[in-house]
């Protein structure tokens, strides 16, 4: 009887180390694979940010993405850019007014991560092109940017978090 309780506790004490093994190796696994690409990266691999990707190229801030950094992107989908006054966004590609653009897509871009927390306690926060936006997080999650709902993510990338809106938000005009 004694052999036998030895033994089975012997298995289970095997059994119970690959599983923790594996489950080690898997949680790895879901890390590596969660974190591997630029900000950038992932929102050019969505179909629903296209827009935002092509403005980006546009206005030439596609590499600042890329770079090390702990960004916070707010992302219009491409339905938000549809919502624009007619002839805004055409007239906005222009390289006449790349600058305005830029401004444009950087009130979109926080130059480091906002949590919920953050949100929650300071929910004024200065965005990459130094002006300031109204963050709104409730239930622990961000759900607003000024007049823009969270509509997609968080989702998580090597250098930031993207959450996809539902408007295109504006910088004040000076």
């Amino acid at each position: 009887m004694r052999n036998t309780f030895i033994a089975v506790i012997g298995v289970a004490v095997l059994v119970l180390g690959s599983l923790a093994g594996c489950a080690q190796q898997s949680s790895k696994l879901v890390m590596q694979n969660t974190q591997v690409y630029s900000t950038y990266r992932v929102l050019a691999s969505q179909p629903q940010f296209s827009t935002f990707v092509k403005l980006l190229k546009d206005a030439r801030l596609r590499f600042a993405l890329q770079t090390a950094g702990n960004y916070t992107v707010f992302a219009p989908t491409n339905s938000a850019f549809t919502k624009l006054p007619k002839g805004e966004l055409k007239n906005l590609k222009k390289k006449i007014n790349r600058n305005e653009l830029r401004n444009i897509l950087w009130y979109h871009i926080a130059p480091k991560q906002i949590t919920p927390v953050m949100a929650e306690s300071q929910p004024v926060q200065r965005m990459t092109n130094r002006q300031k936006a109204l963050i709104k997080a409730a239930h622990g999650q961000i759900v607003s940017i000024d007049n823009a709902a969270v509509i997609v993510g968080p989702q998580y990338a090597e250098n930031g978090v993207i959450y996809g809106i539902d408007h295109v938000i504006m910088p004040a005009m000076h």
